[in-house]
């Protein structure tokens, strides 16, 4: 058995809270082989993709308390260098970091050669490319907050005076990266303004502030269009962006209401894991490229989130080839 992560460098990874690396170590206490490339390591040849791959063993490791777990040294070791046959691995996650530019795309095209019924992609090319995780939402209007999508300044200026203060981030934005609160009475609002929008040329998300956020920002975790564990996140003080995850969240009937909406749609692009943030009642973003949280969310609480959505992956592989 054999499971490919399409990962960013090994070397950038925090292996004490990246949910890849809990991926890798589920897969290998699984039994299967770990093959780890990137994604400007795959190519095209003669109507397969191929990738330049390191096939590596993950030394134990145990949670320390918080969010964390226990890093070796080293924490892995290369047991093979070689280009393997994408199409001849059971699974494969693509797991590289937004944002979705040009080697992103291009690598996502690589892999629709793979025959999803024979190996299965989480979460599949096809899905990430037509599915962008801030603008998603706005196919479901009455589950999110008041919301534009837009470069004018005057429609923002329009938005805030309606709607009060905001928040603005980046279409293609990650990790909280270029988020930005607005107001009318800020003097700062022309620059910000301007730096969000790069003088009117990109177009930005503009939503209505929800203070709900003071209460947690819900990570609703969900595989098969199924939620299946939500923790709930803070802001860190001095700053009103997300942080770690910092306890267990229930799972509302709303919650369960915004999943069953989004299911279709998910399951319908070959989604299979994606993270939902949720503040309050409002669905805001719909993680779906490289969906994190789910280690750390392991570690603070005692979850197996990651061995159980590898063993939810084979499990789908095995259904599909024996169909």
């Amino acid at each position: 058995m054999r499971v490919v992560f399409v990962a960013d460098p090994l070397e950038s990874l925090d292996a004490s809270i990246d949910t890849t690396v809990g991926l890798m170590h589920a897969a290998q206490a699984s039994g299967a082989e770990v093959w780890v490339t990137e994604a400007g390591h795959l190519e095209a040849v003669d109507g397969r993709a191929r990738a330049a791959a390191r096939q590596v063993r993950l030394a134990p490791t145990r949670p320390v308390g918080g969010v964390r777990w226990t890093v070796p040294d080293p924490w892995l070791t290369v047991v093979a260098t070689r280009p393997i046959w994408v199409d001849d691995a059971d699974a494969v996650f693509i797991r590289t970091e937004p944002p979705v530019d040009q080697t992103y795309t291009t690598a996502t095209f690589v892999l629709d050669l793979v025959d999803p019924a024979r190996t299965v992609m989480v979460n599949d090319p096809r899905g990430i490319r037509a599915c962008s995780e801030h603008l998603l939402p706005l196919r479901f209007p009455d589950l999110i907050p008041p919301t534009v999508v837009t470069a004018a300044e005057h429609t923002i200026r329009e938005f805030l005076a309606a709607h009060g203060p905001a928040v603005v981030k980046p279409v293609d934005g990650f990790s909280g990266r270029g988020v930005l609160r607005l107001d009318l009475a800020d003097p700062n609002l022309p620059s910000l303004i301007e730096l969000s929008t790069d003088h009117g040329r990109h177009a930005v998300i503009v939503q209505r502030y929800l203070s709900e956020v003071e209460s947690g920002n819900k990570r609703l975790f969900v595989v098969a269009g199924e939620p299946v564990g939500a923790v709930y996140r803070f802001p860190a003080d001095g700053d009103f962006r997300i942080g770690h995850p910092s306890t267990k969240a229930p799972i509302t009937a709303r919650d369960r209401e915004i999943c069953a909406r989004l299911a279709p749609t998910l399951l319908v692009n070959g989604l299979h894991t994606v993270g939902l943030d949720v503040i309050g009642p409002h669905l805001i973003e719909v993680n779906l490229t490289s969906v994190g949280a789910l280690r750390k969310a392991d570690a603070l609480l005692g979850w197996t989130l990651c061995a159980d959505l590898i063993d939810s992956v084979l499990d789908t592989r095995e259904e599909r080839r024996s169909a």
